[in-house]
């Protein structure tokens, strides 16, 4: 949606203002069907070296139940373009569990499509209803939006075992990436470091002191904060410990990896909370977790029910 000149100037405008590394990742998204040969050349000029192209699906029933406005072919040309520009990092964005005729086919098919583009990285999520959208207003009228558990279950190994055969490493939950192609951005939420978001309703975290502070989200109000106070931070919280170790159990399981078990017995000491949680010697003993020397992780399957899991450890710290 920025224009190149903005894209230029934005970049020229933060390098002014903060040190960058040489190699440092800048990535910016784009939706199929809006990229062009002028967009691409400002990209490059300033500095951008990761591009996230938002295919979503290439199943057009996919698509138009999301509301999309591209196509799939337009996604095709898109990602042609990019790949032709050669001097980007790729990576693609797909959705999947929507409810549409024949979506195990759909989905099938765009992951097979999708491997043969061979992207740098992946993203995959599964579709979430929020409240207050049209998802929500229809399955308030009995419409089905989001497959069934144990469809969306076999799309999940689908996707991971396509992206295996790709040459794609399983990294974290919902992220896909060959060696050295990770996104730095998102490792460093999920490893717990600090971030500055800037503009109108954005998060920033310092780890420092477990501070969490948020931008005002009308734009008016905040660039009228910014010109007179030169910020325009509309709130803030400080984790308490409790709050500080559940999110760190949270994020270190979204990590195929795992962590360090010690790390999270240090923090529920600091939180005078007994570890380990109740529930893990069972979560250990029924395959969902496991304990590799010192490091804990999900298991493969436990990956798959991730969620339920760090919800469950956070229940039983006591």
């Amino acid at each position: 949606m920025l224009a190149p000149d903005v894209v230029r100037r934005l970049l020229r405008g933060l390098r002014e203002r903060f040190p960058f590394s040489p190699e440092a990742e800048c990535s910016i998204e784009v939706n199929p069907g809006t990229l062009t040969d002028e967009l691409l050349h400002a990209w490059q000029a300033a500095g951008i070296n990761r591009v996230s192209l938002g295919v979503q699906s290439l199943g057009e029933r996919t698509l138009k139940k999301l509301g999309r406005i591209h196509t799939a072919e337009q996604a095709r040309q898109s990602w042609k373009k990019l790949k032709e520009a050669g001097a980007f990092d790729l990576n693609v964005d797909l959705m999947y569990s929507v409810a549409v005729e024949n979506a195990m086919q759909e989905w099938a098919d765009t992951l097979a499509e999708i491997a043969s583009w061979s992207p740098d990285h992946l993203s995959a999520y599964a579709l979430i209803v929020e409240e207050d959208t049209p998802f929500a207003a229809m399955q308030v009228r009995g419409k089905q939006v989001r497959l069934e558990d144990d469809d969306e279950l076999e799309q999940m190994r689908l996707l991971a075992e396509t992206m295996a055969g790709a040459g794609l490493s399983h990294y974290e939950v919902s992220n896909w990436a060959r060696t050295g192609k990770e996104c730095r951005h998102n490792v460093s939420y999920w490893d717990g470091g600090s971030y500055l978001s800037l503009g109108p309703a954005a998060h920033s975290f310092d780890a420092s002191t477990r501070r969490r502070f948020w931008n005002t989200p009308d734009t008016r109000a905040w660039l009228a904060a910014v010109q007179e106070a030169g910020a325009g931070v509309g709130g803030e919280e400080i984790l308490t410990p409790v709050q500080h170790l559940e999110e760190r159990i949270m994020l270190t399981l979204r990590m195929v990896r795992g962590g360090l078990e010690a790390e999270l017995a240090e923090l529920a000491e600091q939180a005078e909370v007994n570890w380990p949680p109740r529930s893990l010697s069972r979560m250990i003993e029924e395959g969902l977790l496991e304990r590799d020397g010192a490091v804990l992780r999900c298991s493969e399957r436990g990956l798959y029910v991730v969620d339920a899991i760090q919800a469950q450890l956070a229940a039983d710290l006591s």
